[in-house]
């Protein structure tokens, strides 16, 4: 739970419509369809870059902004690849 709260301090609206995202001390996967027209990939370049050197951009080719439903397997080998690489720290209390 800690953890979900620190994410929402970091990003903020402000009244300027732009999204502030703080970088993040954590690892942090972003997964992006290369072909999303409501958020596209050039929004997931910028993010990354606005969470810091621990994010992770990964893109999958023909798929939109559901790549998780579109692309299941491809989603679940990025995911399972990203979480084999901190298994040593998945279950630290």
């Amino acid at each position: 739970m800690n953890e979900k709260m620190e994410l929402l301090k970091g990003v903020t609206f402000e009244d300027d419509g732009e999204v502030h995202v703080s970088p993040l001390p954590q690892d942090v996967l972003i997964v992006w369809g290369d072909h999303d027209q409501i958020f596209p990939l050039k929004q997931a370049v910028e993010l990354k870059e606005l969470l810091g050197d621990k994010a992770r951009l990964e893109v999958i080719k023909n798929t939109a902004h559901i790549p998780q439903v579109e692309d299941a397997n491809k989603f679940n080998d990025i995911v399972i690849k990203f979480l084999a690489g901190h298994s040593n720290s998945l279950f630290v209390n």
